[in-house]
């Protein structure tokens, strides 16, 4: 077993899902799905941003890995983690250099 496979935190995914609404040129709109699945995770800080104006505006970035979750998050996908809502930030970074350290990482932002 991999070392990979131990997530230590207990995250909720709210997966990205298609409206049935379309704009002018017949495009379909994509949002959060309303309800979550919880998934155990690995949640590692990256970074943490103040404003330098003296306000209260601070961005908060962490690394998250998805343990066993099979499918791969879009970018309208949202994670609620320790009562807080987290925007999926780029794109999902798919690491498959052998079957044992296989995974795919991604950057929660909340701003």
């Amino acid at each position: 077993m991999s070392l990979l496979n131990r997530g230590t935190e207990t995250v909720k995914v709210f997966q990205e899902v298609q409206t049935p609404d379309t704009d002018s040129d017949g495009n379909t709109y994509t949002r959060a799905a309303k309800v979550g699945t919880l998934v155990r995770a690995v949640v590692q800080p990256i970074s943490s941003t103040e404003n330098t104006d003296g306000g209260f505006n601070t961005e908060s970035r962490y690394r998250l890995r998805l343990i066993n979750y099979p499918n791969i998050l879009g970018a309208q996908s949202q994670i609620e983690w320790n009562g807080k809502r987290y925007s999926i930030f780029g794109d999902a970074m798919i690491y498959n250099g052998s079957r044992r350290t296989a995974h795919v990482e991604y950057v929660m932002v909340r701003s």
